[in-house]
């Protein structure tokens, strides 16, 4: 029992363990680089990314449950929660449930990344901010490196090359595989960055939104172009939106227009500069206005939906059949619509866990916003609906295994540098925490 106390003393202050995980994130995408690069030189990347993560998941939950034994139960209880339908399926099919633990796994990797920091701040808030900024600051810089060499040459294109396209090697995303999930990281390290320098140094934001623009011109995804010119544009005007009233409220939906108009008119230039414009053309004349947007992921879906409704009853259905069940009898199993493809494997608790997670991050900033002002919980409320809005027409962003250290750690870092301000009512306080 003496044990037991003094280990759980140990874990109620900031150690060396911390410090590891601390450097284990900081590290991360330069890790994730080299597995793309492995597998880019022998065709095998031998597991490196995968092994890594669980690592540094490893390591937070054991913190975790030593500094809150409630809140470490949480994770278990998503498992237990999100499963059944899956291990139905495996029951029924054989084969292996590995593909569905590890995809459960990243869906509530954003918590345990977002619940940890929060456990370190409990302890030392200061380390907390500056653990959160060493993080952001070195894996931006990584991606930074890895654009510089995809714009040499080295690395994959953003997308295969296709018959009825003049140009072969569009866009590049270095050594990373996926440019979807790498569009909505330099998405999350951008914003953070962008509203931190916005109010320490101009001239570092003025360099930072610079070459996150150049980044995300270069990697030629709409999430990425579109997603970085709104938060270049919109955090600087965060202290004004955040103090809106009805005669700011019409000028900035002036504004908004104003900008939309010029975005539209230069769009065909833009576009043609980038190499992106036949390719949209191409969908166009194909697909439609909505083949541009969602780029044939509605196909996927309805082909998705047809084969779950015909090889698997009602109630099975609502509890979802997992990657199990549709990797059965498709070889494209996912439509890449995050709320889709989370009811189509896991049911309504699936959609349940979807909506929880973005609708708990989202209100919680507005929370801050309305007890702090705070900008950056102004900024986050943006950022998370940016993300909410990739994640229903792209996908790969609550399901990403990049995202999902930045991600939690940002929202965590809202709150935490909210409860460091002038404090509310207690009262207040804990409704926000909750």
């Amino acid at each position: 029992m003496a044990a037991l106390m003094r280990l759980s003393s140990y874990f109620q202050q900031v150690q060396a363990l911390d410090k590891l995980i601390l450097l284990l994130c900081s590290c991360y995408l330069l890790i994730d680089a080299c597995n793309g690069f492995l597998l880019n030189q022998f065709g095998r990347s031998f597991g490196l990314s995968a092994l890594y993560k669980v690592l540094m998941l490893v390591l937070m939950l054991v913190s975790l449950s030593w500094r809150s034994g409630k809140t470490f139960v949480l994770f278990p209880a998503l498992f237990i929660l999100l499963l059944p339908g899956a291990f139905y399926s495996w029951l029924h099919l054989g084969g292996s449930l590995a593909p569905d633990l590890g995809l459960i796994l990243k869906l509530i990797s954003p918590l345990i990344a977002f619940y940890y920091l929060l456990s370190i701040s409990q302890l030392d808030k200061h380390f907390a901010l500056k653990f959160l900024h060493q993080v952001f600051v070195v894996n931006y810089l990584i991606v930074l490196v890895n654009f510089i060499f995809g714009a040499l040459g080295y690395g994959y294109t953003s997308y295969l090359p296709q018959q009825h396209l003049s140009q072969v090697d569009l866009g590049s995303k270095g050594f990373f595989n996926a440019a979807n999930e790498l569009s909505v990281v330099l998405l999350v390290l951008s914003a953070w960055l962008l509203q931190y320098y916005w109010q320490q140094h101009k001239l570092i934001f003025l360099a930072v939104a610079a070459t996150s623009i150049w980044c995300a011109s270069l990697m030629l995804t709409k999430t990425g172009m579109l997603g970085t010119l709104i938060l270049v544009l919109f955090i600087p005007l965060m202290p004004w939106f955040i103090r809106l009233n009805w005669n700011r409220l019409a000028l900035a939906t002036l504004l908004l227009v104003v900008v939309a108009a010029l975005v539209i008119w230069q769009a065909p230039l833009l576009l043609g500069q980038l190499g992106l414009a036949e390719k949209l053309q191409h969908v166009y004349q194909q697909q439609g206005l909505l083949g541009v947007l969602l780029s044939s992921r509605d196909k996927y879906a309805a082909e998705i939906w047809q084969l779950v409704s015909f090889y698997y009853s009602d109630v099975h259905r609502l509890f979802g059949v997992g990657l199990i069940g549709v990797s059965e009898h498709l070889w494209k199993f996912w439509a890449e619509s995050d709320p889709f493809d989370l009811y189509i494997f896991y049911g309504v608790a699936g959609l349940m866990f979807f909506s929880w997670v973005f609708i708990g991050f989202i209100a919680q900033n507005l929370k801050l916003c309305r007890l702090y002002s705070s900008e950056l919980a102004a900024t986050l409320v943006l950022l998370n609906l940016l993300l909410l809005m990739v994640a229903c027409i792209a996908g790969h962003v609550i399901s990403s295994g990049m995202l999902w250290p930045v991600w939690g750690f940002i929202n965590a870092a809202a709150l935490i540098h909210g409860q460091s301000q002038a404090t509310p009512k207690k009262t207040e306080l804990a409704h926000v925490t909750q």
